[in-house]
């Protein structure tokens, strides 16, 4: 099939009727076993099933304006039915055979319908009865068609005619009665007449249709010939004759100014009657065709075959369009149109050469206004032309050329692709340039960036640089259709039909979006964030960039095409090549990027508004950990008692408990009350369950003993009562509840021993002698009575809750003045925020001096990064106390024991790692360990790092003076419980700290304050020595601590060396080595940033360049994209030149010394490294001292560093 495109295709019984519905995006098809469907072509699903007729059903019809439908099978019945009802309303009867089709009247409450019988009838469907019998035909009758503006019929007889009737009468007659519709069935209709009767067909007829605008008939028939008859006021004749069918045509039909037919040949055919000839030809292998439909209003087709159903066009809907210097051109009915974003203004271009389909691709030439138009048919034409500027006359000349493909690639030539896949390189003015070689077996071409092709075949897209003849990058994605840029070029989306594959500009993989189930139609960037809104067959979505998540923004009545978007606005071609604006008040996703920022002065204020709704939008919240944040859009009491245990929001938990006042709930809230300490919501929570043992527990911990009592008293469990009676001193009730439960010597025993003798005596009696007897004899202990308690009323500590900025947030309203915003940078970036190109005088006045000194001391409050560590504590180390014990106890049979360890010296003996032996106060072997495992050679930076680890294990109380103070280790609980198990002292968790003072370091550098982030991330490295970890998990997560604080301390001393550096050359060398440390991204960014700036001053323009490049590799935010595409622009301006030689090849791999700060290139000198920090350097330095953690010797042999917890 060359251009039929099948949209939706099922497999089924024999399909012998089709209808579509006028507005939604359903077919419905009548089977042979007797099953009416109908289902969604655009979903691919079934939306319902009717199996009430006996037999095939042959003609089904939806109504145009009603939601019915009527169906007639060969149980002679005629079903009206209601789809929103799903069921039959009422049955017509009156045909006495099959009946073929059935047809609504678009204007009229009628119903027509086709019999094997030998006749026609008009149906009222509103009155439901017959209005009218047309009889005249001897053979059945196998199609009748209402015509779509007159008062017509057409019906098709296997008597080998066509007859037209005129209804004109039927809208005359306002009654029907009883007598009227029994003379109608013995004798006809008196109001329907036989306008015309078409003889020419050798055989029987199956099918007739009218055309829908001029008086025109098509015919089919069991001759294999397809006939054209046309009408006027007195006559109907023959005009035309198609043949090329092999067997009976089943039906055809006009469809716009083409005929469409199919046969029991297994062919579907498309006609020109302007050539008298089938200009398409669509066959199947096994399956014969039976019927046609079309849809009302747009130009989708159904056929019906043997095994199912197919829904096809017969070319592709899709305008051509492309952009140019700002202004949108596309092309409708053949007239290429001019659209300015900017004013909103349309206007008609030219007019093109008329084709059997319309241009596929339209692309520009950059440098002027010639363009080329790609035709998918006859294997592929291009039309060569210029689209004239507004006020001149189109150029009539156009150059042509038979290819697969076309599109411009740089200024004044354009790439087409042969047969044989070679590109082929083409002037404006259609002449050969050059002929390259296949790329991979690409099959088809797209635009890309100048110089460049997007080539494509089944699995891979290639880029390719036409001047190197190179393909220099490529990704997975298979089946893409149409390839969409972003305005600069930066990202592209490759669009297949069901996913889109979104790369940069490198073609670099970075999301892939699916949609299974549905078709996607196009995609567009958003120029002003990292958005991707793309559209399906029937919905508008949009793909966060920075974490792929994708989600729906509305519902489309019609597929569109996206061409732009900016911001909330969106600029959408229809089918009918119709340009709209949509302008989007889309609340949910300003909300996700809010949040995604952590911009939550823009979150409090989207929920202030209201905007939002739904459980999906709490459920993604929940995903993300924002709990509290999802608490205000939960209506569900019980999700918003769960999130609020989630978040420890007690006192909103206990809000939605009385809400629910649910069991479960309530012991559920007593749980967690319990765990976060607030015992006087868990005694609440456990009375409103009427949970006596928890709640008897709570009473007996706080000293609540009268609150026991009443509990005691109310409850109606005996076992409780005994065991807590035990808590209140109630000796009565305890015996009264033995003696009731038949446990006469328990209760004789408590009254006894709490001197109760009469009570005792009393119970004595009703014992069986014997049992009194040996209870007697039982010697009775005196009691002792309860100690007294002292109740606690109030709450335990609570558990601390770690509460989110945005919860503090709504805690304190007028921190919303003051929340940083986390996108600023400091003065000490400001040499890159210079304007360059004179877009700001004033601004270029005020940053005259550009070399701020950003090692200067903090302004107030920045010392808040100091860490607590960094302490001096002087604790007094106690005294060794004197061990042993001289001769034997006094005692007889007394053996002193053997003197044991001391935890110090245990944890000396038996373990290597270093922070241990600091806790026991070994400080001598601690620097031993550090020497062998690190290389330690200066301990000075370390000194109060030792003292802190042990301060934080041994503790100090004081006695009488003069003693010295009682000292006393914490330790860690052995694994096992042997006498002598190896156990530690309790370290404290560093790692956590570490992290948060990672981010600290993050914000110094960020703020430009580059001796503050030297310090901290020095103390980092430092405090890595004294981390104690206890699984992989943690150890690898301490080597990453290692090696951020290392890199950023490098990437530091290079900064700071260059502000001090006097040699320009030497300054602007060491500001390209700052940008190849491995830093964060946007870390990396500002360091690109600031040494693209400084390359562009010094003249440097090539350097500028490719610096500029790799920072919109890493997606920078719009100001920093924007200020790179300048600096790429100047520097091109400028003709690329270097006015000072530098050391420096971004092309070849180093490796940057620490000492010299120049580089170290891959393959010619082998760096060596700091044992503890593994910072690199040249050789030559070898046994100097570490710049970088100022610990160790450059290039020495260690053990490696040790801080596991069983080392």
């Amino acid at each position: 099939m060359q251009h039929l495109l099948v949209k939706f295709e099922t497999r089924s019984f024999r399909v012998k009727g089709i209808s579509f519905h006028p507005k939604r995006p359903w077919v419905m098809i009548g089977m042979h076993n007797g099953v009416v469907q109908i289902v969604d072509y655009r979903m691919c699903a079934t939306i319902d099933r009717y199996e009430e007729h006996d037999g095939p059903v042959r003609g089904v019809d939806f109504h145009s304006t009603q939601p019915l439908f009527v169906t007639g099978g060969d149980d002679y019945k005629i079903k009206v039915w209601n789809y929103k009802f799903r069921r039959c309303l009422f049955t017509l009867t009156g045909h006495l055979d099959y009946i073929r089709t059935v047809q609504f009247h678009k204007e009229q409450p009628w119903i027509l319908s086709a019999s094997d019988d030998q006749t026609l009838r008009i149906w009222n469907w509103q009155s439901r009865n017959c209005m009218s019998v047309l009889t005249g035909h001897n053979h059945y009758v196998m199609s009748a068609q209402f015509h779509p503006r007159e008062d017509l019929i057409v019906s098709a007889s296997l008597d080998l005619t066509i007859r037209v009737w005129d209804i004109s009468g039927l809208k005359a007659r306002r009654n029907d009665n009883n007598s009227g519709a029994i003379s109608q069935d013995l004798f006809g209709s008196s109001d329907v007449m036989v306008k015309f009767n078409l003889e020419g067909h050798e055989k029987g007829v199956n099918w007739a249709s009218f055309h829908p605008t001029k008086p025109l008939i098509v015919s089919a028939a069991d001759d294999r010939s397809i006939r054209i008859w046309k009408m006027d006021d007195t006559r109907a004749y023959e005009i035309n004759q198609l043949r090329q069918h092999t067997n009976n045509v089943s039906s055809v039909m006009y469809f716009k100014d083409y005929i469409i037919s199919n046969s029991e040949d297994r062919t579907i055919r498309v006609w020109d009657p302007a050539q008298n000839t089938a200009i398409n030809t669509y066959r199947r292998d096994t399956d014969r065709f039976w019927t046609l439909a079309a849809h009302p209003e747009s130009n989708l087709i159904a056929a019906g075959h043997d095994n199912g159903m197919m829904v096809f066009k017969l070319n592709r809907e899709r305008p051509a369009h492309t952009f140019h210097n700002g202004l949108l051109h596309f092309v409708r009915d053949f007239t290429i149109r001019t659209y300015d974003f900017e004013t909103g203004q349309e206007a008609s271009a030219m007019n093109m050469r008329r084709h059997l389909i319309p241009p596929t691709t339209l692309h520009c030439n950059p440098s002027d206004n010639m363009a080329v138009a790609w035709y998918d048919g006859d294997g592929g034409m291009f039309e060569l032309f210029t689209i004239p500027k507004a006020g001149t006359i189109a150029d009539a000349e156009i150059k042509k050329g038979f290819y697969v493909s076309a599109v411009f690639f740089a200024a004044g030539k354009f790439a087409v692709l042969d047969k044989t896949n070679q590109i082929v390189l083409r002037t404006t003015g259609n002449d050969i340039s050059k002929m390259l070689p296949p790329v991979h077996n690409s099959n088809k071409l797209f635009p890309g960036p100048q110089g460049f092709l997007i080539c494509r075949n089944d699995e891979k897209v290639y880029l390719f640089q036409v001047a190197q003849r190179a393909v220099v990058a490529e990704v997975s994605a298979a089946g893409v259709k149409y390839v969409t840029w972003d305005k600069d070029f930066n990202r592209v989306a490759l669009q297949s039909k069901h996913s889109i594959v979104v790369a940069s500009r490198k073609l670099k993989h970075m999301h892939t979006i699916t949609e299974s189930s549905v078709r996607i139609k196009s995609a567009a960037f958003d120029e002003e964030r990292d958005i991707l809104f793309y559209a399906t067959s029937n919905h508008l979505k949009y793909c966060n960039l920075r974490n792929g998540e994708c989600s729906t923004i509305r519902t489309l009545d019609n597929p569109v095409y996206l061409v732009k978007a900016r911001g909330d606005s969106l600029w959408v071609l229809t089918r009918e090549g119709k340009i709209q604006k949509m302008v989007l008040d889309n609340a949910e996703l300003s909300f996700k990027l809010a949040l995604q920022q952590e911009r939550f002065r823009d979150v409090l204020k989207i929920i202030q508004s209201k905007k939002l709704h739904g459980q999906a939008l709490v459920g993604y919240l929940h995903k993300h950990g924002y709990p509290e944040i999802a608490m205000h859009f939960v209506s569900d009491p019980l999700v918003r008692f769960n999130l609020a245990l989630e978040c420890g929001a007690m006192d909103i938990a206990k809000t939605t408990a009385q809400e629910l006042n649910q069991p479960e709930v309530w012991r559920k809230l007593a749980d967690n009350a319990t765990r976060f300490g607030d015992i006087q919501l868990a005694q609440l929570a456990n009375a409103k369950t009427q949970n006596y043992h928890s709640l008897g527990l709570q009473c007996v911990v706080t000293g609540n003993i009268p609150a026991l009592g009443h509990m005691i008293d109310k409850a109606k469990d005996d076992s409780f009562k005994l065991q807590y009676s035990l808590y209140t001193g109630d000796v009565e009730k305890r015996i009264n509840i033995l003696a009731a439960a038949g446990q006469l010597p328990l209760a004789f025993r408590i009254a006894a021993s709490n001197g109760l003798n009469d009570v005792a005596e009393s119970l004595l009696s009703q014992m069986d002698p014997d049992v009194a007897e040996r209870c007697r004899a039982v010697p009775i202990h005196a009691a002792r009575p309860p100690p007294p308690a002292t109740a606690v009323a109030d709450n335990w500590p609570m558990l601390p809750v770690q509460e989110s900025y945005f919860t503090r947030m709504l805690k304190e309203p007028g921190m919303l003045d003051y929340a940083p915003d986390a996108t600023e940078t400091k003065a000490a970036w400001a040499d890159d925020d210079d304007d360059l190109f004179g877009d700001a005088p004033e601004a270029n006045a005020a940053n005259d001096d550009e070399d701020i000194d950003a090692g200067a001391a903090p302004a107030q409050g920045g010392g808040e990064w100091d860490d607590d560590l960094d302490i001096d504590i002087d604790i007094p180390v106690p005294a060794q106390a004197a061990t042993g014990t001289k001769g034997a106890a006094a005692a007889a049979g007394y053996v002193v024991p053997r003197e044991g360890e001391t935890l110090a010296k245990h944890w000396v003996d038996n373990s290597q790692l270093a922070v241990y032996h600091i806790a026991a106060g070994s400080f001598a072997s601690a620097l031993q360990l550090f020497q062998r495992q690190v290389g330690l050679v200066n301990a000075a930076p370390l000194q109060p790092y030792f003292m802190y680890i042990w301060a934080s294990v041994n503790g100090a109380q004081p006695t009488w003076s003069p003693l010295p103070p009682h000292t006393a280790a914490a330790t860690t609980i052995p694994q096992t419980d042997e006498m002598r198990a190896k156990h530690g002292p309790s370290i404290p968790k560093l790692l956590p700290q570490l992290l948060e003072k990672i981010k600290s370091g993050y914000a110094a550098f960020t703020e430009g304050r580059f001796p503050d982030a030297h310090r901290i991330f020095t103390t980092i490295l430092h405090m890595v020595l004294f981390v104690v970890v206890d699984n992989k998990k943690e150890h690898s997560e301490l080597m990453e601590v290692l090696t951020v604080s290392r890199e950023y301390i490098m990437a530091v001393n290079m900064e700071l060396q260059r502000k001090e550096e006097k040699e320009p050359g030497r300054a602007l060398e060491m500001a390209a080595y700052f940008s190849h440390y491995k830093l964060q991204t946007p870390h990396i960014i500002l360091t690109l940033s600031a040494s693209a700036t400084q390359a562009f001053k010094c003249g440097n323009f090539k350097t500028a360049a490719n610096l500029a490049r790799r920072m919109l590799d890493l997606d920078p935010p719009q100001e920093r994209a924007e200020r790179a595409r300048k600096i790429i622009a100047g520097s091109e301006a400028k003709g690329s030149t270097e006015a000072i030689k530098l050391d420096y090849d971004d092309r070849n791999p180093f490796t940057l010394c620490t000492v010299s700060k120049k580089p170290m290139y891959r393959g010619t000198v082998e760096a060596i490294r700091c044992p503890f920090c593994l910072a690199p350097a040249h050789p030559n330095h070898r046994g100097e001292r570490c710049k970088v953690c100022d610990l160790s010797n450059l290039g020495e042999q260690a053990a490696g560093m040790a801080n596991g917890s069983s080392s």
